[in-house]
């Protein structure tokens, strides 16, 4: 609503209606230009979703670090998922994240096409189809892949409070149960 358009790869009208937008790029959220510039300034396109979200509210929304995705998506807990379960299958079909979200073994393309310009069953599932974790939010495992803002980090085994990544990159993180 925020873009006027929505760039999907169902054209089936529930589908279309329920599923999460899945073909954007992090330009297209925050832009090719000024949106670039994170961690050294806060500042996204005008024509980009974030500079649009910010004109109609007068909010600096922003899409989150790596590390506050991580804490939003475990909700204080220390397990693996956020159901205060582990992964039992971390290569294949596990019970325990197909519990928590969508992803690629109980997503209807295992095994299946990949059309989904009218398959209820395939792709993404419809947002809020599985429980919220503790503090209310849907989706954060599996589903579609989420930008964040940090540049990807090949070694990411650190230990730091709060981190926000290199100051330059070839790729943003992406957070999903996928």
């Amino acid at each position: 609503l925020v873009m006027v358009t929505r760039p999907s790869a169902f054209s089936n009208s529930v589908c279309y209606a329920t599923r999460p937008v899945e073909r954007v790029s992090f330009n297209d959220i925050r832009g090719a230009d000024l949106g670039q510039w994170w961690p050294q300034m806060n500042t996204v396109d005008e024509a980009s979703f974030m500079g649009k979200l910010r004109a109609k509210t007068g909010r600096l929304f922003d899409l989150p670090t790596e590390a506050q995705w991580e804490y939003a998506c475990r909700a204080g807990t220390t397990t693996a998922l956020n159901s205060g379960k582990n992964l039992i299958a971390p290569s294949g079909v596990d019970a325990n994240m197909a519990e928590v979200g969508r992803y690629y073994y109980n997503s209807g393309v295992y095994n299946n096409s990949y059309d989904f310009s009218s398959a209820d069953d395939k792709g993404s599932a419809k947002v809020g189809s599985y429980l919220p974790n503790a503090w209310g939010l849907y989706d954060m495992h599996g589903n579609i892949g989420e930008f964040c803002l940090d540049w990807y980090r090949l070694d990411n085994t650190s230990e730091l409070s709060d981190p926000v990544g290199p100051e330059t990159g070839t790729s943003r993180n992406m957070r999903c149960g996928t």
